[in-house]
């Protein structure tokens, strides 16, 4: 259990990583300037983006705790992936098949 939230946990710090290398911090705000830097962000953009990034990671939780999961071979593939000319999908969560 612990190994699966520690690769969910990389996969989410990695996607992040990516994302803000992609600089979709500003466009995301819907800020034209896309190319300022994220160090010159208004006072309001890092809390805002802060409170994003915290409502996604309670999200990630509650989807755990509910059981729902993606596997360690579907994560492991799309990091992979990443930065291919070919990069898989975000694997999306599904809930355990019953016993």
């Amino acid at each position: 259990m612990w190994t699966t939230l520690l690769l969910k946990s990389l996969a989410l710090g990695h996607e992040m990583r990516y994302s803000v290398s992609m600089d979709t911090i500003n466009l995301d705000a819907g800020n034209l300037d896309a190319g300022r830097p994220a160090s010159q962000e208004t006072e309001s953009e890092p809390l805002n983006r802060l409170a994003w990034e915290a409502d996604g990671i309670a999200r990630a939780r509650a989807s755990i705790a509910a059981g729902y999961y993606a596997t360690s071979a579907e994560v492991n593939a799309w990091i992979d992936s990443l930065g291919t000319a070919n990069p898989l999908p975000v694997p999306h969560p599904r809930q355990p098949r019953s016993r």
